[in-house]
């Protein structure tokens, strides 16, 4: 495989760097459940003792909330070949690696993930075609505070489990023509709903964003815009297959204009995954998932279908993980 190009390498090594020291790492636009702290006539539980740890919450087997603190860390791998990118006439196949860590702790919960994107030469780097398929870093994190664990005690009511204030950031680089260096924050209130089993999250706030516009050599900072995201995961059974569905959404306003001067427009992002737990059927469950995924982008990077080629990605995907 070619060398990565200087402005992939040296944000992966800070990434990687990152992530070693707070072990932590993308999380698919995913945060994960706050739940409250249990009542005071319960004991606190630890990962080492709790009878629903992470990779519970996705067996399906397990209902209530989660306990305080929980991790779930995962690599995995997907695949398509239906990709777009506003500015790029052909669809664009891509192999994306990822390492993901969600989990909770003392004062809320927190999510982190890195992807590792190789798209092939109908995306190409900046050298063109000859040069090969371009390569893209992206990392998003998220932590939420949760009301009900800092006060030590339930604060929902009737559907709404736990509420909460989020905070994280999008980060990303890419060395194609474009020359992407993007730069987002998010901050928001955060509600979690009651569910059995599974999680459901909704963050309604604003996305502040920079980024690099290599085509025609600037640097763009965007205005604050509106920005909502929902997250989920929901654990069930096909006779005696064990499944989760997973995903996230995402829905961010206009952010005034964009690098070549064209005014952006709302953009909707959602990913969403079936995986099967194909460890249990080896004894060992929980540890390996295999299935599949859908991505849909309309307005992608907030640019309007009207001013350019290719700004709706439609794409279904093979999805492989292994969980730790």
């Amino acid at each position: 495989m070619k060398k990565f190009s200087i402005a992939v390498r040296e944000p992966l090594l800070g990434i990687a760097m990152f992530c070693c020291l707070s072990e932590f790492s993308y999380a698919e636009v995913f945060s994960p459940p706050n739940a409250s702290v249990p009542q005071q006539s319960q004991p606190t539980q630890t990962n080492s003792t709790a009878p629903l740890t992470a990779p519970d919450l996705k067996s399906g087997e397990q209902i209530g909330a989660p306990p305080v603190s929980w991790n779930d860390t995962y690599i995995g791998y997907r695949y398509g070949s239906n990709f777009h990118y506003p500015g790029v006439p052909d669809k664009v196949a891509q192999n994306i690696g990822y390492l993901t860590t969600t989990g909770g702790f003392r004062f809320g919960s927190y999510a982190f993930n890195v992807d590792y994107i190789i798209s092939n030469s109908a995306n190409p780097e900046a050298g063109g075609p000859s040069s090969g398929g371009a390569q893209e870093l992206y990392s998003i994190g998220r932590v939420t505070l949760s009301a009900g664990k800092i006060l030590g005690r339930p604060v929902g009511i009737g559907i709404i489990r736990d509420v909460g204030l989020t905070g994280g950031y999008e980060i990303g680089t890419k060395n194609d023509a474009y020359a992407q260096r993007a730069r987002m924050l998010v901050f928001g209130p955060t509600l979690e709903f009651a569910l059995p089993r599974g999680f459901l999250n909704l963050t309604a706030g604003l996305r502040t964003e920079s980024n690099h516009n290599g085509i025609v050599g600037v640097d763009v900072h965007y205005n604050t815009a509106w920005h909502v995201e929902s997250s989920w995961l929901f654990p069930f059974r096909a006779g005696p297959v064990p499944l989760m569905f997973r995903g996230f959404a995402s829905v961010t306003g206009p952010k005034g204009k964009d690098g070549f001067g064209v005014e952006t427009t709302t953009e909707f992002l959602t990913r969403v995954s079936l995986l099967a737990d194909l460890g249990s059927f080896a004894g060992h469950p929980r540890t390996i998932y295999a299935g599949v995924g859908y991505e849909y982008w309309y307005h992608m990077y907030g640019s309007p279908t009207r001013e350019t080629v290719s700004t709706i990605t439609s794409a279904p995907m093979v999805i492989a993980e292994i969980h730790f």
